[in-house]
């Protein structure tokens, strides 16, 4: 979810001026960068989330010249 175009639509109607909106949303995620900095130097490695995917299993590509318009 983009929450920034909602918080776009809001500081508008709050008659913000546009040119402030970048360092808003940059003021409420300084708290999180610095957080994840103060972890990294604290472990001496950059932290990396893990995942493992999960969606459909890889498929051959047909060619659009092979394909069936169905």
């Amino acid at each position: 979810c983009n929450a920034d175009f909602f918080h776009a639509s809001a500081y508008h109607f709050m008659d913000i001026a546009t040119k402030l909106f970048t360092p808003i949303f940059v003021m409420s995620r300084v708290t999180g960068w610095a957080a994840h900095v103060m972890e990294q130097r604290a472990d001496n490695r950059i932290i990396r989330p893990s995942a493992d995917y999960t969606g459909p299993e890889l498929r051959k590509v047909v060619p659009i010249a092979e394909r069936s318009a169905a």
